[in-house]
């Protein structure tokens, strides 16, 4: 089937590293449906990440009902072989996927209402997992993720717990032994839990969604791991999914939260002093559950992702770059829709959807036709004029991204990549190439959601463009 989006033809200019100028067109955005697993029981949690190392992106899903942390295997064609990592999970969540112990391949997280778990599984290079428990009485545990919450070089676990209201971190000590931290011990129905740099002093603070409470909070980290709650929204009505990114532009990180009850996507935007102003994207998204946000349309500007349980939807939003924005529904017969997300699966270059659908026991991706036609220009040269360094792409990223420039002359090259605060964070190249065009990749597997700067010095000359890496 395909699930035609209103999005028309367009054309804006873009740079592609094809060794030369190229007009990008974008016609409509069709969605073809393909089922990864049509008989998941109780499918309640989706997420990809290249589990496997072999370049491409596989796809993880957490059952309900069997207990199951499994992930598929793209062979790279999106012929997917399914792997059982967990079956006795007792009421799987939440999944999760980045790498826990620092030996570069990716491990699995996962959350369990029924076990009260907290659990990651160290991937040994062979996807052989290994079962750790992090936290075995985490009462209703129902959300996890993951990030480097004391800039100590590992990654933090992050839990939201339904029945003991709780939002907790454990921390990493390097060697994966794990001390709990509570941030909060009475956010009443804690569901959802995120991290990300709000403040952008450089530190993770932390996000959650509290159903019963009706919140949508984020606690700032002042750098020293103690955490100060403030309220965003204290009346979004069974608020039970939380995100963030930049959704206006500006470099500050914005929040966005699905709410059930009032059946509401809605962003909050950040005025760089932690002041929010409410938007809503759409109030009658029937039965609301889950939100995420990438660059569907390949504009340049962040669009939203939703699912809805009671209209079985999932829909994403356009932003037409000034933060109006139009529905358009992939798919309105998803039984059961509980969680979303997007990846490029098929390793085309625009932004595929994943869907997990509890009712109709389906892991679910629908394939993106925005592929561009590259209409090719005749190539004045294959030199440029000047330093170039081109707009990374994919931009938003999901743990990789290209980097294109272009040298008039042979020239000693350092590429860095900077966060907010212009620290560098890596240093891509530091090196001379030939005159021409060149390209690099990026990967920031294991580097937290958020803006980052790339850097090109060459001599005295220097540029920088900006990315966003999500996750």
């Amino acid at each position: 089937m395909k699930f035609e989006s209103k999005y028309y033809r367009h054309c804006l200019p873009a740079f592609a590293f094809v060794s030369m100028l190229v007009q990008v067109c974008f016609s409509q955005i069709e969605f073809t449906e393909h089922t990864i697993a049509g008989d998941f029981n109780g499918a309640r949690s989706v997420y990809a990440a290249d589990i496997d190392g072999d370049g491409d992106m596989d796809v993880l899903g957490a059952a309900f009902y069997t207990g199951d942390i499994t992930w598929w295997e793209n062979d790279g064609e999106q012929e997917f072989t399914e792997h059982t990592i967990a079956g006795n999970f007792n009421g799987a969540r939440s999944v999760y996927a980045t790498d826990i112990d620092g030996d570069g391949d990716m491990d699995v997280l996962g959350a369990a209402r029924g076990a009260d778990d907290i659990t990651w599984w160290e991937n040994d290079g062979e996807q052989g997992f290994t079962e750790h428990t992090i936290a075995g009485n985490f009462t209703g545990a129902w959300s996890v993720y993951a990030a480097d919450i004391d800039r100590d070089g590992d990654m933090d676990v992050l839990g939201a717990a339904l029945a003991a209201n709780d939002i907790t971190w454990w921390e990493n000590d390097g060697e994966q032994d794990f001390t709990e931290h509570t941030i909060a011990d009475n956010f009443d129905g804690a569901i959802s839990v995120y991290a990300t740099d709000i403040d952008g002093d450089g530190d993770m603070d932390v996000l959650g969604a509290a159903w019963i409470a009706d919140d949508i909070t984020w606690w700032e980290n002042d750098g020293e791991q103690d955490f100060t709650e403030h309220t965003i929204a204290g009346n979004f009505d069974g608020a039970r999914s939380v995100y963030a990114t930049d959704i206006d532009g500006d470099d500050d990180m914005d929040v966005l939260g699905a709410a059930y009850e009032a059946d509401d996507i809605t962003w909050w935007e950040n005025d760089g002093e932690q002041d929010f102003t409410e938007h809503t994207i759409a109030g009658d998204f029937d039965g609301a559950r889950s939100v995420y946000a990438t660059d569907i349309d390949g504009d340049d500007d962040m669009d939203v992702l939703g699912t809805a349980w009671n209209a079985s939807d999932i829909t994403w939003w356009e932003n037409d770059g000034e933060e109006e924005f139009t529905g358009h529904t992939i798919e309105g017969e998803y039984g059961g829709a509980v969680s979303v997300y997007a990846a490029d699966i098929d390793g085309d270059g625009d932004m595929d959807v994943l869907g997990a659908a509890q009712g109709a026991d389906d892991i679910t991706w629908w394939e993106s036709d925005l592929d561009p036609e590259h209409i090719e220009e005749p190539p004045h040269s294959d030199v440029p004029k000047d330093f170039t360094l081109y707009n990374a792409y994919p931009n938003p990223f999901n743990a990789t991204t290209s980097i294109s420039f272009g040298l008039p002359n042979r020239s000693t090259v350092r590429i860095n990549v900077l966060d907010l605060y212009g620290r560098t964070v890596a240093t891509l190249a530091d090196r001379t190439y030939e005159a021409g065009f060149h390209s690099i990749t990026w990967d920031a597997t294991g580097f937290p959601t958020g803006i980052y700067f790339v850097r090109l010095e060459a001599g005295e000359v220097a540029r920088t463009v900006k990315m966003t890496l999500i996750r």
